[in-house]
């Protein structure tokens, strides 16, 4: 369970840190089932299942509630979710991931865990 995001997490740590100074924050979206999936597979098959959308160089397209992992240049978002309830379930699911790998790579202890909402903007009333 904890094995995977663990993998996961720190690859990210020293990609970050190693590139921190000349690349833009990468953004890698997953859908939000990944997050419990993330708790229970491998790493291999976290990536053959959920290989990510990378949305750094053009942003979001989807409006809804996501649950953003972030530390350093890195973010994960998994969603959306039109359900704030059942992303709030979902994010102490990762909180309780996260915690796990802090306690065994105390440099993950920057990160963090919240619930963002995305919308597209309209335009204003006159």
């Amino acid at each position: 369970m904890l094995r995977n995001l663990l993998s996961v997490l720190t690859l990210g740590t020293i990609v970050s840190a190693a590139w921190a100074q000349v690349t833009p924050t990468k953004v890698i979206v997953y859908p939000l089932e990944a997050v419990i999936d993330s708790g229970t597979m491998t790493k291999s098959q976290f990536k053959k299942r959920y290989p990510g959308i990378d949305v750094t160089d053009f942003g979001l397209t989807d409006e809804g509630w996501y649950i953003r992992y972030s530390h350093h240049k890195l973010v994960y978002m998994f969603g959306p979710s039109d359900d704030l309830e059942y992303t709030r379930e979902l994010k102490a699911v990762l909180e309780d991931i996260r915690l796990s790998a802090v306690l065994k790579e105390p440099k993950l202890s920057t990160s963090k865990v919240e619930i963002v909402k995305f919308e597209f903007s309209g335009p204003a009333d006159p």
